[in-house]
């Protein structure tokens, strides 16, 4: 079995041996265990599944969480992997998700990406069963826990789904997770303690630095001048989609390299667009919200730049973590200005209900109101909060596997505010522990964060920290900005993306 193990790496991944934890996870895989697989970022996580998908006899389902990552992986797949696969997403016409469907139906695929939401479908449910799922992988699993009570209540959902397509075997991987998110994971998915396969989270090859700035004018002077400052691609992290949008009009006055705006905001096609032309060398620099950079398969980002703190610290290691995956030195550095925790604060209040706006909706959904845009419209809350607590005011009975899971039945308006308020709070905990790693001290970054995560490992290469000393010379440099590799994939991509954009007048 090892020397099949490593034939099927080196032909399909081009890779003479394996990332530690790798195989331990194949392995527990194809014996048909359910495995929770923390490996870090740029660990080779999805390796875990894709190796096994070529050796088991059904078809591998993924369940990705953005239409983006789906391309890019399915892209990848068939044009360096040679491995057939294919995407299920709401972007597509009715034309492509047919020929998708025929394709499942003759076998042609190996691996199917698909969202959390269209596997809830009937319909594919039918077509999965007739193909026969022999592996279900669930990506960047920490959106269970992350997403699924807020708003993609369909990751709550997963266990139905899974059951309906015959209780295959099931594979989790993320790169952060606390022990009570793992916890939530694996009673979710049915994973035993004994199969959660855990890797370091610490990244040697990344430097840490955190800067206190007076105001709002002095980050922007001091953030714009490291972009230029610095070498490589590079990614700028904002907390709001009017931060990005001002950021990116200050720069390309003024700036140096080529840079563009990326939020949630923006139209999809047009976001894949972006997302293709950094991949391509074609863009230095993306300034974007946290809807960018999810399973970005780029090893040569040398910095990430968090011009405002993030809402957690799960979310600040992921982000850092696209930084330096071909193991070159990267430099992570997070600016902030004193009171930056209370846009967080802003936006958290926001997401969830009042006591008064859950009453309300449960005297809708009692009386039989459709759950709609018209719902949302006279409740007067966002298409997330009515998504939200459409899924707790469902009878137990109608979700039987997902009440069981997270051990709660919401029967009353009460006891459906209680929970929006505990998850609420335990927003704010992740938040003041963010506030915790950015207060002045002499201690040192790398152990403040791995300690957040259980760990204790606090290996570094070039450079640990700024609290331990750091050299940012050796970050900083000129790169040839020229059009860059222009990968025939990619670049046929790209062509194909412009071409579904509206044409300006």
């Amino acid at each position: 079995m090892n020397g099949m193990l490593l034939q099927k790496l080196k032909d399909h991944f081009g890779h003479d041996s394996f990332r530690p934890g790798q195989e331990e996870v194949i392995r527990r895989v194809l014996n048909g265990r359910n495995v929770l697989a923390l490996l870090a970022t740029g660990g080779g996580k999805s390796v875990t599944y894709q190796l096994p998908a070529l050796l088991l006899p059904g078809i591998t389902v993924v369940v990705s969480p953005l239409i983006s990552l789906m391309i890019d992986q399915v892209q990848q797949l068939r044009a360096k992997r040679k491995i057939a696969a294919a995407y299920i997403n709401s972007t597509q016409d009715q034309g492509e998700a047919r020929e998708i469907m025929q394709g499942l139906a003759s076998r042609k695929y190996k691996l199917l990406y698909i969202s959390p939401e269209k596997l809830q479908q009937p319909y594919i449910q039918s077509a999965l069963r007739r193909v026969g799922v022999s592996l279900v992988a669930v990506d960047e699993a920490h959106c269970i826990s992350q997403w699924g009570h807020d708003f993609r209540t369909d990751y709550l959902r997963l266990p139905d789904a899974i059951r309906q397509l015959g209780n295959p075997p099931v594979i989790a991987v993320t790169a952060t997770a606390t022990s009570d998110v793992r916890d939530e994971i694996r009673e979710l998915l049915h994973i035993e303690l004994d199969d959660v396969i855990v890797q370091p989270v610490n990244r040697a090859n990344i430097a840490l630095d955190l800067l206190s700035v007076q105001d709002e004018v002095e980050r922007r002077e001091q953030v714009i001048g490291l972009i230029d400052e610095l070498k490589g691609p590079g990614i700028v992290y904002c907390s709001t989609r009017s931060a990005v949008e001002a950021l990116v009009a200050t720069y390309q006055l003024s700036g140096k390299k080529r840079v563009h705006g990326y939020h949630g905001g923006m139209d999809s096609m047009e976001r894949m667009l972006i997302q293709t032309q950094y991949l391509s060398g074609e863009l230095d620099v993306i300034i974007a919200t946290n809807a960018f950079g999810m399973g970005i398969d780029k090893p040569d980002i040398r910095y990430v730049i968090h011009y405002q703190m993030p809402a957690s610290l799960e979310a600040y290691a992921q982000e850092i973590g696209r930084v330096g995956r071909d193991g070159e030195p990267g430099y992570a550095v997070l600016f902030y200005v004193e009171d930056d925790w209370l846009i967080h604060q802003h936006m958290v209040e926001k997401e969830y209900p009042t006591q008064a706006q859950v009453a309300r909706f449960c005297q809708w959904f009692a009386a039989g109101h459709p759950v709609n845009a018209e719902a949302c419209a006279a409740l007067e809350m966002s298409e997330e909060m009515v998504q939200m607590l459409t899924f707790y005011a469902q009878d137990a009975s109608g979700r039987s596997e997902v009440a069981a899971a997270i051990d709660r039945t919401m029967e009353t308006p009460r006891q459906i505010w209680l929970e929006m308020d505990r998850r609420k709070r335990l927003k704010m905990q992740k938040l003041h522990a963010m506030r915790l790693y950015i207060e002045e001290s002499a201690e040192c970054l790398r152990k403040k964060l791995n300690r957040y995560f259980s760990e204790e490992e606090r290996r570094f290469s070039l450079h640990c920290c700024s609290r331990c000393g750091l050299d940012k010379q050796a970050y900083r440099g000129d790169r040839n900005t020229g059009a860059g590799n222009k990968d025939e994939n990619v670049w046929n991509l790209r062509q194909a993306l412009e071409n579904l954009l509206p044409k300006k007048e």
